[in-house]
């Protein structure tokens, strides 16, 4: 049980360093915007012209996850505001949705380890929640629900794993951004880079994603608070 608690608490500290890092990030370079007044959506496409990509829709997503990049459909998904925002924060994560385009492109293996990873990791999130629940109303917290904890650390610790795969897409789409000369000076680069790089944490845990998906669909107030924020 011990044993099980220790590997729960380090997935649940680096899972709320993460989701942290990227809230404070994102919002930090939102206020920002690049010269050329380029959307998301426009910067994800000349990233893919500038690699040779063809045949990837870049749409606006409805659905659970928000910015994702689907390898089987080769379709970018960006919410409202990173397919139609002109700050740093929509340029970066529509700049990292296409660099897993390009991973997918180029065969990089490990970007549907990543998509797995997060798939299970939003799915996973509120089966995990009821069960556990469940599991403490009927009194089971020595034998379930250790294990429900285990089941959760193990999902959050594999999603941990396979950050290095958000990584190489942000440096795949770095490199086209260079050569794009998209940027008009340093402040620019470095402010979206820097999301870029924090996206990368944004999805350790699914629970904040569900939420702020629920709050969006059933309480038409929340949609353009929390819309913006989410990352995939």
């Amino acid at each position: 049980m011990q044993i099980f608690l220790i590997l729960f608490m380090i997935a649940l500290a680096a899972t709320m360093w993460g989701r942290g890092r990227y809230r404070k990030i994102y919002q930090q370079e939102e206020e920002n915007t690049l010269a050329a007044n380029i959307t998301g959506a426009s910067i994800a496409r000349r990233i893919l012209e500038k690699r040779g990509v063809e045949g990837v829709d870049i749409i606006q997503s409805r659905g659970l996850l928000d910015d994702f990049y689907s390898p089987e459909n080769k379709r970018i998904s960006l919410s409202p505001h990173h397919y139609s925002g002109t700050d740093f924060s929509s340029l970066a994560i529509a700049s990292q949705q296409a660099g897993k385009a390009i991973q997918h492109f180029e065969g990089h293996r490990p970007l549907l380890w990543r998509v797995t990873s997060i798939r299970w990791t939003v799915f996973l999130s509120l089966p995990l929640v009821i069960l556990a629940a469940f599991a403490l109303i009927l009194g089971m917290n020595k034998t379930i629900f250790p294990l429900i904890l285990l089941g959760w650390s193990l999902v959050a610790i594999w999603n941990i794993i396979t950050i290095p795969t958000e990584l190489d897409a942000g440096e795949r789409a770095k490199r086209q951004l260079e050569d794009l000369r998209i940027f008009k000076n340093l402040d620019e680069r470095v402010g979206v880079e820097r999301v870029m790089g924090a996206s990368s944490t944004a999805y350790i845990d699914g629970f904040y994603t569900l939420g702020s998906w629920a709050a969006r669909t059933l309480l038409p107030w929340a949609r353009k608070k929390m819309g913006p924020e989410e990352e995939a």
